[in-house]
């Protein structure tokens, strides 16, 4: 086993099996301690269930795509929405021991070259805005906005 300390997840590539099963175990570690209070009945028995079925199915994806050779850009944008839901359902226990906050975190792109096209992108969107930072959906909306207020104040 290598002694290297490992980076923190920037890509889709950059995930490895032992990040999913790590992932993966973590967060049945925080769920066993409240299936075990609430029993085998009732609501909350039902809902850590279903919450459970849930992350195995996400890792099991995962793991899957992961073991495949030659993935293509359907295959890692799933491994990307289904890593960042697992990261997504950890999270809410990162100040737990365990938790792995110098490695998980959640992925923005695929790759290197997917977060470059999207930077590039938002520089077009920026200049296209007259300069406005443009970041999502509610940063357009936001744009919007205050550029009708604008003109309304202008009355024009």
């Amino acid at each position: 086993m290598s002694t290297e300390p490992l980076h923190s997840l920037r890509y889709v590539d950059d995930v490895t099996r032992d990040d999913v099963l790590a992932l993966e175990a973590f967060i049945y570690s925080q769920l066993r301690p409240v299936q075990d209070a609430a029993g085998e009945t009732g609501d909350t028995f039902c809902a850590l269930r279903s919450l459970e079925i849930l992350v195995c199915d996400s890792a099991g994806l995962l793991l899957a795509l992961l073991d495949r050779v030659g993935q293509g850009q359907e295959e890692r944008s799933t491994m990307l929405r289904e890593w960042n839901r697992l990261w997504t359902t950890a999270s809410w226990w990162n100040c737990r021991d365990g938790y792995d906050s110098d490695r998980w975190n959640r992925l923005e792109h695929v790759d290197a070259a997917a977060e470059a096209s999207h930077r590039a992108e938002n520089a077009r969107a920026q200049a296209a805005a007259g300069g406005v930072l443009v970041k999502g959906a509610t940063a357009v909306r936001t744009w919007r906005i205050e550029t009708v207020r604008r003109l309304l104040r202008r009355g024009g």
